[in-house]
């Protein structure tokens, strides 16, 4: 499955609430540099990523509504095993700091960008109204503009 085509599907259906941070890992069941937050209800984890994200974010939203700050975690042991979800509203603890960033894009982009540097993530989506930013390494590798 590719993330980036389910990405931009679910970018394409709209959100109830922006911004929305997705961080995806590699290496163990918790997202790294990242602290859970309570969220009563909590909404469900444990499903794998797939086409019916858009659903579950819907769902989510629907039994929570602040089940959209902070960032959703989607992780896997191994390379080769398919990212299934941790957990709902991470507050991000990056240590990093990227070189180069825009000025001015606020705490959510920061957030993203910073956490992309961390050792074991993959990469993090940021979901705003009318973009979608895709973040590894600490660059931006996707960009989809809407509008």
């Amino acid at each position: 499955m590719d993330i980036e085509v389910v990405l931009r599907k679910v970018h394409s259906q709209g959100l109830p609430r922006y911004p929305l941070l997705v961080v995806f890992f590699t290496g163990g069941e918790e997202p790294p540099d990242c602290v859970s937050m309570l969220r009563l209800p909590m909404p469900n984890g444990g499903f794998a990523f797939g086409e019916d994200f858009g659903n579950r974010i819907q769902e989510a939203m629907a039994s929570n509504e602040s089940a959209h700050d902070g960032a959703v975690a989607f992780g896997r042991i191994g390379v080769s095993d398919a990212y299934k979800c941790a957990g709902w509203s991470y507050r991000i603890v990056a240590r990093q700091t990227p070189h180069a960033a825009e000025a001015n894009r606020g705490a959510a982009y920061n957030s993203a960008i910073s956490l992309s540097l961390s050792a074991g993530v993959d990469r993090v989506c940021l979901f705003s109204r009318y973009e979608l930013e895709v973040f590894s390494g600490g660059k931006r590798a996707v960009f989809l503009k809407v509008r």
